[in-house]
């Protein structure tokens, strides 16, 4: 196993993780670099309305009522990464990418401050269904804050890595992670020395989705209970009434979860219903959350293993992660499908992905492919392009040469796996309609794990003008763990 220390970081949606793992002479361990002791920092910023500095953490999520005179808070800013969403507050204009940099920067300044150390590379996770934009500002984030990233990891099959003793001994383990924006699913195959994707699948779905809900439950009581005449909607409320209905809400999720009690919530000039006190019960709180369970959580779960080509019955044992991980009907929920006793529940959910990103850089990020991407062709045959087993991070092949079977103004290209079971791209790349052309495609394999394809027609004149470029995620991967032993 290598030497050194490895840096692992999960940036979240409702908090961050960073792990630091040491594999010096004291022997191999982990260390949690948290926020004012073993908490992940909250991913909260609070911009200034009158210029300065941004603010981050667990103390504006503590003050948050507080500032809001002089601050606009944020959340979820993850959940933005690869749009086109602009945060303007005053005369200031930030994108998510500069608003996450800013993030990265305060916690290295933090753990150098607090913990010291200094982090200068480190290995980062992803939801399975992170776009290809939002992956490539999650580095330009980091970097841009000083953290050369080392290796990119999916957020479930991390997790598999940092629990991996529990798992060691079956043959088949499905990890769920649910946290505060997204569900990622992995089911892995096992063997002594390798783990290799059978199926991964993501859902945007999370806890601030819970939050939401539950903040638009309490406002239709609260409305109710104002009597009759024209009362403003949850969506009309003024954002920062609105953000801070939010907030006692995920307080209310949160205690109710640890405690199955249920909970007292008051919220203070919530708009033109003044200051409000209700209680939330535990039927109240599983009734908004149950539905999210049914709808959207378990046909994810239907959706990975058809994948995989499994049942529930072939799964061996289901570790459960993520900041979500803790709610009741949801491991209620996941006991009846799989059965208690295949249940694995880590002491700390919410560090796993962390620690697992953290792992892979032991590795090296040499991981291959296991599952091909290919060219469907005419007459049903998938022909090669990306071979399982055979390449993988940073592997490169072509240019290939494809021509015409038909007369036709478009050449159809369906990239799709050797099951034909999941189709990964479709794209049409325009011709002249003459059987002797040539269309060249290449392709490569980043290591932020997505495949990017590069398809034209070298007969149309001018190349970059019919030049498509195509990238494919949610890729299942195969890793060598011997260098973890």
């Amino acid at each position: 196993m290598k030497k050194g220390s490895f840096i692992g970081i999960n940036f979240g949606t409702t908090n961050t993780a960073v792990v630091q793992l040491l594999n010096d002479e004291q022997g191999f361990r982990s260390v949690n670099l948290g926020e004012g002791g073993e908490y992940p920092f909250s991913s909260i910023v609070a911009i200034p309305k009158n210029g300065g500095s941004l603010k981050f953490g667990r103390k504006v999520r503590s003050r948050r009522e507080e500032l809001t005179s002089e601050y606009e808070i944020f959340t979820s800013m993850k959940s933005y990464l690869g749009t086109d969403r602009e945060f303007i507050v005053g005369s200031s204009r930030y994108s998510a990418t500069e608003i996450t940099t800013e993030f990265f920067k305060s916690v290295k300044e933090y753990i150098a401050r607090e913990h010291k150390i200094e982090i200068k590379q480190a290995g980062l996770s992803f939801p399975i269904g992170f776009t290809p934009e939002a992956r490539r500002e999650l580095r330009i984030a980091a970097e841009k804050a000083g953290i050369s990233v080392k290796c990119f990891i999916s957020e479930s099959t991390a997790a598999y890595f940092a629990n991996r003793k529990e798992g060691q001994a079956y043959s088949r383990v499905m990890v769920l992670d649910w946290g505060g924006g997204t569900f990622d699913i992995s089911i892995l195959n096992l063997k002594k020395n390798s783990v290799s994707e059978a199926a991964v699948f993501g859902e945007k779905i999370g806890g601030d989705d819970i939050d939401i809900e539950l903040a638009r439950c309490i406002h239709a009581e609260i409305v109710k209970k104002a009597g009759s005449g024209t009362h403003t909607s949850f969506d009309d409320m003024n954002p920062v009434s609105r953000d801070l209905m939010i907030a006692r809400c995920e307080r209310a999720k949160i205690e109710i979860s640890e405690t199955d009690e249920e909970y007292d919530l008051t919220v203070m000039d919530y708009g033109e219903y003044g200051t409000k006190s209700l209680t939330v019960s535990v039927g109240l709180f599983n009734g908004i959350v149950e539905p999210i369970i049914r709808s959207r959580i378990l046909k994810a779960i239907d959706t990975a293993l058809g994948r995989a080509n499994l049942t529930p019955a072939g799964i061996d044992a289901v570790v459960i992660v993520g900041g979500s991980s803790d709610l009741a009907p949801y491991q209620e929920a996941i006991t009846r499908i799989f059965g208690e006793d295949k249940i694995i529940l880590p002491e700390k959910p919410q560090w796993s992905t962390a620690e697992g990103a953290a792992l892979m850089q032991i590795i090296g990020g040499n991981f291959k492919l296991n599952d091909s991407i290919g060219v469907l062709l005419s007459d049903g045959y998938v022909m090669p392009l990306l071979k399982a087993a055979e390449h993988g991070v940073g592997t490169k092949v072509g240019p290939i040469d494809f021509s015409l079977v038909e007369d036709s103004q478009n050449a159809h290209f369906v990239f799709t796996n050797d099951e034909k079971n999941i189709v990964f791209e479709r794209v049409n790349i325009p011709t002249k309609g003459f059987l002797n052309e040539i269309i060249k495609l290449k392709a490569e394999i980043g290591d932020d794990q997505i495949a990017k394809i590069e398809i034209c027609n070298s007969s149309m004149g001018n190349i970059s003008s019919n030049l498509r470029e195509v990238e494919v995620n949610e890729l299942t991967f195969y890793y060598d763990i011997s260098d973890l032993d």
